[in-house]
C-alpha cells in the first residue's frame, strides 16, 4: 500500500517511483484518494522496504509504504481471522498496539450489517492478541486500514508491522 501526497501528478510520479524501483515484481490492483493498492510478487515487508530505502532523502510525493499481509472484508470476523494467523509472529515477551483507520463492519442476528466504532473494533480484535499492550512504544503495531477498491467497494488490509515500517518517508 502506498499512500501519497494529494493530488493528480504526485499519483502519477509515486506510481512511477514505484515501478522505476520495483520493476516487474509489481501489479497494480486500485487506487483511491492518495493511497494506491499493488500486489507484489516477493515479500511485501521487503517491497515496502526497498521503496522506503530508494525514496529515503529523496524528493518523493509518497508518505508512506505499508506492507500488507492480508486483505478481506471489511468485517470483523474476516478481520479478527487474518490476525489470529498474524499473532504467532509476536514473541510472547514483545509489546503491541492495534492502529485502526476506517470503520469495521459487523453482522447482526438477522445478517444486516453494522458499523463498529472504532475503539470497539479495536477491543474485539485485541481479545485475540494474547500480548502486552504498550501504546505509545510497541514492538509490533498491528495496522487495520480500510481502503476503498475498485471505486465502490472497500476492503480491510491487515499488516503486522514493526513500528518503523510505518513510519513517514522523510526527505
Amino acid at each position: 500500500m502506498v499512500i501519497h501526497e494529494p493530488g493528480p501528478e504526485n499519483y502519477s510520479w509515486a506510481r512511477n517511483q514505484v515501478r522505476q524501483i520495483l520493476g516487474p515484481n509489481i501489479i497494480f490492483v486500485s487506487a483511491y484518494q492518495s493511497v494506491i493498492l499493488y500486489k507484489v510478487n516477493m515479500n511485501p515487508h521487503k517491497a515496502a522496504g526497498k521503496i522506503r530505502e530508494v525514496l529515503k532523502g529523496s524528493s518523493t510525493p509518497i508518505i508512506r509504504v505499508v506492507p500488507v499481509d492480508y486483505v478481506t472484508e471489511p468485517l470483523i470476523d474476516e478481520v479478527v481471522e487474518a490476525v489470529k494467523k498474524l499473532v504467532p509472529r509476536i514473541s510472547n515477551n514483545e509489546t503491541f498496539r492495534i492502529t485502526l483507520e476506517g470503520h469495521l463492519m459487523s453482522r447482526r442476528s438477522d445478517g444486516s450489517l453494522v458499523r463498529m466504532h472504532t475503539i470497539d473494533a479495536i477491543r474485539e480484535i485485541a481479545k485475540y492478541v494474547d500480548r502486552p499492550v504498550d501504546l505509545k512504544n510497541p514492538s509490533w503495531i498491528i495496522y487495520i486500514r480500510v481502503v476503498k477498491y475498485m471505486r465502490v467497494r472497500r476492503k480491510a488490509t491487515i499488516s503486522l508491522v514493526k513500528p518503523e515500517e510505518i513510519a513517514r518517508i522523510t526527505p
